[in-house]
Parts: C-alpha cells; sequence; structure tokens
C-alpha cells in the first residue's frame, strides 16, 4: 500500500522546480573540511560536471527556500525481532523526528516481506510517533523492494528537500529486486537514501563496551550494502549503538536536509545510458555531495 498524497485535513504544498521534465535536478549538501554544513553557497560557487564536461546550471534553489519531506521506513521483518534492535529503531525515528523543522512533513512506511504505508506526509509528528507503536517485527526482509517502493512514492509527492530515511539491519531475504536495481531507480528519481543501522554496542568500536570482534558475515554485508545506497544517492549512512549515537546521526540528517541545494541543468544530446555527475563548489576546503548520475528520459 502506498502512501496517500496527504494527510486528511491537509493542503498539499508542492513547490515546483521546473515544468520542464528533461531538467536535470540534483539535491546536493556541502560540507566544510570539519563536516560541518555550508549554508550560504551561492550559484556562481558550484559547478555541475556531466562525464567530466561542465554544464551551465539553469535552476538553482537553497535548501532553506522550501521545507522538507522525509519518508521515514521502518524495518518491521522478523530480523528485529531482539528487544534491543526494536527499541533502538523506534528511538532512532523519535530522535529524527525531534531533530525536523515544525514546517518539515514526515511519512512513516513499514516493511517486511511487503511493503505498506501508515502515516501520510504530514507536520503531526506526534502522529508519526503513536504509529511506531503499531510495528511489531516478523516474517522475512524485502528491504530492496522496500527502498524502491518508498523512492518511487516520496517522488510522487513533488518536489522539494527530500530524502528516505531507512532504519533497518540491513539484512535482505527476499527481494525480488537487487540493490543494483534499487539504486539506479534512487539516483534516476533524486531521491537521496540516509541508512541508520543499529547495532549492539558489543559491535561497535566507538562503544566502551566494544568486545574487539569482527562483525558477523551477514551483518557486515548489510552494512555494506546500506553504505552503497547512501554514498551513491547523495545520502549518508550510519551505525549506533547507544542515545548519544541516535542523537548526532539524527541532528546531521536533519541539518543535510535543511540545507539541501537543489540544481538543474539541460543534459547534452546523446544516448540514454548511465551518466555520471559530479558537483563541486569553488570555495575553498569545500566539498558537495549528489547522486553520482542519471539515466536520461530515451
Amino acid at each position: 500500500m502506498a502512501l496517500p498524497c496527504v494527510a486528511p485535513g491537509q493542503v498539499p504544498h508542492v513547490p515546483s522546480f521546473s515544468a520542464r521534465a528533461d531538467l536535470v535536478v540534483l539535491s546536493a549538501t556541502a560540507f566544510d573540511d570539519k563536516g560541518r554544513p555550508v549554508t550560504n553557497l551561492r550559484r556562481d560557487e558550484l559547478r555541475v560536471f556531466e562525464e567530466g564536461r561542465p554544464q551551465a546550471i539553469a535552476h538553482f534553489t537553497e535548501g532553506r527556500d522550501l521545507p522538507a519531506r522525509v519518508l521515514f521506513l521502518i524495518d518491521a521483518s522478523g530480523s528485529m525481532n531482539e528487544n534491543r534492535k526494536t527499541a533502538s529503531s523506534k528511538m532512532a525515528a523519535i530522535q529524527l523526528l525531534r531533530a525536523l523543522g515544525p514546517e518539515d512533513q514526515a511519512a512513516l512506511a513499514g516493511f517486511d516481506s511487503r511493503y505498506w504505508g501508515l502515516v501520510a506526509f504530514t507536520t503531526d509528528k506526534a502522529a508519526v510517533a503513536q504509529e511506531l507503536d503499531k510495528i511489531t517485527p516478523f516474517g522475512s526482509t524485502a528491504l530492496h523492494d522496500a527502498l524502491d517502493k518508498a523512492a518511487r512514492d516520496l517522488a510522487s509527492h513533488g518536489e522539494g528537500r527530500r530524502a528516505v530515511v531507512v532504519i533497518t539491519d540491513g539484512i535482505d531475504t527476499s527481494s525480488q529486486q537487487t540493490a543494483d536495481e534499487v539504486i539506479a531507480h534512487s539516483r534516476a528519481l533524486d531521491v537521496p537514501i540516509y541508512t541508520v543501522s543499529v547495532i549492539s554496542p558489543l559491535d561497535d568500536p566507538r562503544s566502551a563496551l566494544f568486545v574487539g570482534r569482527q562483525q558477523a558475515g551477514v551483518a557486515a554485508q548489510g552494512s555494506a550494502v546500506l553504505a552503497r545506497y547512501a554514498a551513491l544517492s547523495g545520502g549518508a549512512s550510519f551505525e549506533v549503538s547507544d542515545v548519544v549515537g541516535l542523537t548526532l546521526a539524527a541532528n546531521r540528517i536533519a541539518a543535510e536536509l535543511k540545507h539541501q541545494y537543489r540544481l538543474g541543468y539541460d543534459p547534452p544530446a546523446g544516448p540514454a545510458r548511465f551518466r555520471r555527475v559530479e558537483v563541486r563548489a569553488t570555495r575553498k576546503g569545500v566539498v558537495v555531495r549528489t547522486r553520482s548520475g542519471y539515466v536520461p528520459a530515451s
């Protein structure tokens, strides 16, 4: 079940970036050499490159000009049935909700072997938090399929600052699609994916309780897949094991969304194949992150 277009009683605000369907739109976040978001870049300080060749920026919007839309995707599969994981997943979502601004919208969806919407996009964060308690872990895990549906769901709700935040252990057991297929879709839709993997303090090298062992093979593979989703879509990945880590991850995701730039350019002529994209800043020490590329419409 997909998310409804708008919560009951709310008037949708769908910001328009461009009416042209062929424009390449990029969500981008900028950071200084200490990893802090750069919030005041001007249009003339950004450069867009496609396959290494510079492109003229046709449209530019600062993130703070638009409210954010965040789709929370919660793993409700049987692999999350440990009390530690269940409690921590809900805690992670609560921390993220608290970090959003009052004008930002949140939606909630769950997944096991299927994907279902729980709360449509709303500014009522309490309504989203209330529905979190109705998620009970059960069944197999179709992570890739759920991320594909979530990205498409979010993209159908219009332009603006947006992201999917998935809270999971990263272990997929029943998807029909592969990670590569879903990553390709998310890049084409320009939907950044942020991944939050809740792990035991015993497995967290940053924790005082870390026992020094390597992460189990399946869990390590899951973490690697989540990191790849984040890196190629323009998001970020986090592994957390305590409240401090959850709070830091939540604040960073919220800060990135608050200062997400939106860039648009005309794609050069050529075949409908994957094209690498890069955004650079002329300001010294500033690094810009965006999706790694796209496939133009044929």
